[in-house]
């Protein structure tokens, strides 16, 4: 059963290190209740993406009573150098690109553009630092509801373990 719309609007806020702790329990929930285990990061990963100065760390919440109800990770394409695809980036080594690790929402609150609001905030911080391109790694054949063309750059089949495609994809910005 899908929870009702909550009549207070939702808000991003910025994970910093000082609010981690706060906040921890509740992006771990989304964590696990987005992604397969094989995907799944773990909790010392994610407070190290929140500690990250060249990263952006955002949640959605709302705040009667205050909840987490979905997060975006992302930092500079270098930063992930171990995650297949990301050091054949033509940009690798540039630092103008950031790499969105994840994206996820609670299932009770997907399918209401929460997904694609913190995708939006995540390109515009993105280019408030001066970035000039996104990635990502997405389920190949998803659909990503930015406003932006999506530029298939590789696919990866059985994506670490999951007997899943996923796509390493450039988000096209006019900046």
């Amino acid at each position: 059963m899908r929870q009702e719309i909550h009549s207070e609007r939702p808000e991003l806020i910025t994970v910093t290190p000082s609010l981690w702790n706060d906040l921890r329990s509740d992006i771990l929930k989304i964590e696990c209740a987005s992604f397969p285990p094989s995907l799944a990061d773990n909790d010392k990963d994610l407070q190290k993406l929140a500690n990250s100065s060249s990263g952006i760390f955002l949640i959605l919440t709302l705040p009667s009573p205050f909840r987490a109800i979905g997060y975006i990770a992302a930092d500079l394409l270098e930063y992930f150098a171990d995650i297949p695809g990301i050091a054949a980036d033509p940009h690798f080594g540039q630092r103008d690109t950031i790499y969105v690790e994840s994206v996820a929402v609670l299932p009770a609150w997907r399918g209401r553009g929460f997904g694609t609001a913190l995708m939006r905030k995540c390109i515009q911080v993105a280019v408030q630092k001066g970035m000039h391109r996104v990635t990502a790694h997405v389920h190949s054949g998803s659909v990503i509801r930015t406003g932006f063309a999506i530029k298939a750059v590789k696919s990866f089949r059985d994506w670490y373990g999951t007997g899943n495609t996923f796509d390493y994809v450039e988000i096209l910005m006019d900046v």
